[in-house]
């Protein structure tokens, strides 16, 4: 069934499948060759099934054999034809549909569930972090004037640009909700002399956010709290929260845009920077949410238009950055490469692996599949902030 679905396909480039039985099957015409082996009948019957889980799962247990191109070349090309996948196997598109419609129980993200999710992913040993974000520690999308900006630069660029857009000065008081290791609400201090309250439910980012605060002479300006963002009562004159709304639940995000915009000031502005699709909602990746973000949701344009319609909530400026997370990625990507024994030793090759189609996937799913990033700008009041963008650029 799997490979008489495949021959519907329309591959960009050629594949060879070897399957369990040694037999060959071609699908595809282009000039680049990729071959995969599936060691066994059962990964075959899998990834009929649903294999936006079991894709990811073969690969980490080594049931998918990549003997000739690269992983990467193979998840491009899996990505990029997708849509053709559901399209011809019913199977598949009735689970997707099944997904969808059941997605807001996938997200239960109440208080202490929501901190259990968070652990997961973010209280990982800090030194893999450390192998392949920027020296800042920006575990979110870079910001890239061209394509050839190292992410130490790239990442600054987006601090910068978060800081311009919400034109930050002297003694404002600021909330970083989602504040990750610190260094937004480090740099916010540092170029603007606001006073920066950081939340997060990671307790190694806290101590990590909190020792570099210290470090930097900046206690006075910067607070730390290992808090969520429901437990927050003080108002401020500005709000950020830069890659954290995935891991809000749709069912929450009437709850999370209430809260942000009751606690900013007359004179407030939240920006809200997220990961978004571009087309209706979808469920998240089944592999996604079981091994790297359980409880994350990525929204539609349309999930958040929704709730804010209805909260009568002033948006002031939507931005959409395209393929800068893609080009995120690929440096995320490079540097786990070069430090790929490290990564192994800290944990074992089953977890890189896993680790190394988490970075790619998510890659194309930007190239590929229609990932967009979105800058959300809120305000109080309409205006709160000059009438063109063009204070942003000067």
């Amino acid at each position: 069934m799997l490979y008489s679905i495949l021959k519907k396909v329309n591959f960009k480039e050629k594949l060879t499948i070897v399957d369990s039985k040694n037999n060959l099957h071609e699908f595809g015409n282009g000039k680049n060759r990729l071959r995969i082996r599936l060691i066994n009948k059962t990964i075959e019957k899998k990834l009929f099934r649903n294999p936006g889980l079991h894709f990811g799962e073969g690969y980490m247990n080594k049931e998918i054999l990549i003997e000739e191109g690269s992983i990467e070349q193979l998840i491009d090309l899996i990505t990029s034809c997708y849509d053709d996948f559901i399209k011809y196997n019913s199977i598949y598109r009735f689970y997707e549909k099944l997904s969808g419609y059941f997605k807001i129980f996938q997200q239960l993200n109440a208080t202490v569930k929501s901190k259990h999710n968070v652990s997961h992913h973010y209280d990982l040993d800090e030194d893999l972090y450390k192998l392949f974000l920027d020296k800042d520690m920006q575990y979110s999308c870079a910001y890239f004037h061209n394509e050839n900006i190292n992410l130490d630069q790239a990442q600054k660029d987006k601090k910068n640009h978060i800081i311009n857009k919400l034109q930050i000065s002297e003694n404002m008081k600021v909330l970083d909700i989602g504040c990750g290791w610190g260094g937004m609400a480090i740099e916010i201090a540092k170029q603007t002399g606001a006073n920066v309250k950081g939340i997060t439910l990671s307790e190694n980012q806290f101590a990590t956010a909190s020792k570099r605060a210290q470090e930097e002479g900046l206690s006075e300006k910067i607070t730390f709290k290992l808090q969520d963002y429901r437990n927050e009562n003080e108002t401020y004159d500005r709000i950020v929260s830069v890659g954290m709304f995935e891991h809000v639940g749709i069912k929450y995000f009437r709850e999370y845009l209430n809260k942000t915009y009751d606690i900013l000031k007359d004179n407030g502005v939240f920006l809200l920077h997220t990961i978004g699709q571009r087309g209706i909602p979808t469920a998240t990746s089944p592999w996604i949410r079981k091994y790297i973000f359980p409880g994350g949701y990525i929204p539609s344009l349309s999930d958040i238009i929704h709730e804010t319609e209805k909260l009568n909530i002033n948006i002031t400026d939507i931005e959409i950055l395209r393929l800068h997370y893609a080009h995120t990625l690929t440096h995320w990507y490079k540097n786990i490469q070069k430090n790929k024994n490290k990564i192994i030793n800290m944990f074992d090759e089953r977890f890189f692996r896993m680790w190394e189609f988490y970075l790619l996937a998510s890659k194309y799913s930007f190239v590929n599949m229609g990932n967009i990033v979105f800058q959300i700008q809120i305000a109080k009041n309409i205006n709160n902030l000059p009438l063109t963008r063009n204070y942003i650029y000067n």
